[in-house]
């Protein structure tokens, strides 16, 4: 049985699933680099024929998850769904740390940020105040969201001054919402956000694009002949 994978992604994936390195060379493998699969069959899903690697009794390092929808919409949110459970829980097996969701973690640190603000002197204050109204956009996104006042809801959650006191979507309250977001996940976000905005302000330079084909031929002025 010979299959043609033309994807690289694709191939990588049905070697970790019989257990077997990926070959750069022409020849017979080795028995160290012989996979294994208990059933290999083709088969038909929604109208698109597959080709199904299966392992009962060993336990594969691969597993495929098939979703199926009545619209693409819903098939896109189905998957982002999965993607995201998958990921949140790999991100456990590293850390298993969590944080105040629902917008509580970015309105504390706002506030902390403000509060040292104030104590900042010469113009820096004024870079804190501005990095503190940036960790508002969460909170304020999700009080718009909600269908509640953004302001009211930010001033309830600075009241709370709690690392735990998120929004309540429901009936627009601040309080123990039992959301929670993984540390590391929210760890990084910040970091690489702000990274972002480091990098977009240390451009001092602007590149603009001309057409191509060299300078326009000069127009004559009132004095040529």
């Amino acid at each position: 049985m010979v299959l043609k994978v033309a994807s690289k992604f694709e191939l990588r994936r049905i070697s970790r699933a019989v257990n077997a390195p990926t070959l750069t060379r022409l020849g017979a493998p080795t028995p160290e680099e012989m996979g294994h699969a208990d059933e290999v069959r083709c088969q038909e899903i929604s109208s698109s024929k597959v080709t199904i690697f299966s392992r009962g009794k060993d336990s594969s390092q691969v597993s495929t998850i098939v979703l199926r929808a009545g619209t693409t919409n819903t098939l896109d949110d189905a998957e982002r769904a999965i993607d995201d459970a998958v990921n949140t829980y790999r991100m456990l097996r590293k850390d298993s740390r969590f944080c105040g969701g629902a917008g509580a973690v970015e309105a504390n640190l706002s506030s902390r940020l403000q509060d040292h603000a104030d104590r900042e002197p010469g113009l820096d204050q004024y870079s804190y105040r501005k990095f503190a109204e940036a960790f508002e956009v969460i909170p304020r996104t999700l009080a718009e969201n909600s269908g509640e006042n953004a302001g009211e809801i930010l001033s309830k959650m600075y009241a709370a001054n709690s690392l735990t006191a998120g929004i309540d979507i429901n009936d627009g309250s601040v309080g123990d919402t039992n959301v929670f977001d993984h540390l590391e996940s929210k760890k990084w976000a910040i970091k690489l956000a702000s990274d972002c905005a480091v990098t977009i302000l240390r451009v001092d330079q602007i590149i603009m694009s001309k057409p191509a084909g060299g300078p326009k031929p000069r127009q004559p002025g009132p004095g040529d002949q």
